[in-house]
């Protein structure tokens, strides 16, 4: 049964790599429904939060590819009960002020942004099921531009270990075994 996973990949920040990710999906045919790529902590070092929907078993294949790319550090596999996730909506819309704050209240995850003669830019936060709901919801005043960042998430324990300067089967054997179903 096909799930949603989030691959968690600490790499080098050097070029070709988001190509060399890419394709290890893309030969099999698998979508990436998200993918966000950002500085971290470590100077010169990217970190990729990249979802996909797929079986428990090739995920941890394609985990397993990732560990062996040269540039890559520390790769783990996550099902969404294990994360904390988010993601980013930016939507431009010709909503009246009397529906804008309708609207804010029945989404706390939307706040505006900027509002003028073309109407309302607003800012949601939250999951994607809400990041969706809220959209739904706009459908029917007009949306004029929406953009939607992919998703950015971390354990609910923190319970991976970012020494990069360790291999992943020392600090966690079964980090590519795949997520438990």
């Amino acid at each position: 049964m096909n799930r949603p996973i989030t691959f968690l990949v600490w790499t080098e920040n050097s070029p070709g790599v988001l190509l060399r990710l890419t394709t290890l999906f893309t030969r099999r045919k698998i979508n990436v429904e998200s993918l966000t790529v950002s500085a971290t902590e470590i100077d010169g070092i990217s970190r990729f939060t990249i979802v996909i929907h797929t079986e428990p078993t090739l995920a941890a294949t394609i985990g397993r590819q990732i560990e062996r790319m040269i540039e890559t550090r520390r790769v783990f596999v996550f099902t969404d009960d294990e994360l904390v996730h988010r993601e980013v909506a930016l939507v431009r819309t010709s909503i009246t002020e009397e529906r804008s704050h309708i609207i804010l209240a029945q989404h706390p995850v939307a706040q505006v942004l900027d509002c003028g003669s073309s109407g309302y830019l607003l800012q949601a936060t939250g999951t994607e099921r809400e990041i969706s709901e809220f959209l739904r919801e706009l459908e029917s005043d007009g949306i004029n531009e929406v953009v939607r960042s992919g998703r950015i998430a971390v354990t609910r324990t923190g319970d991976y270990d970012k020494d990069l300067t360790r291999s992943m089967h020392e600090l966690r054997p079964t980090a590519t075994e795949g997520p438990d179903f």
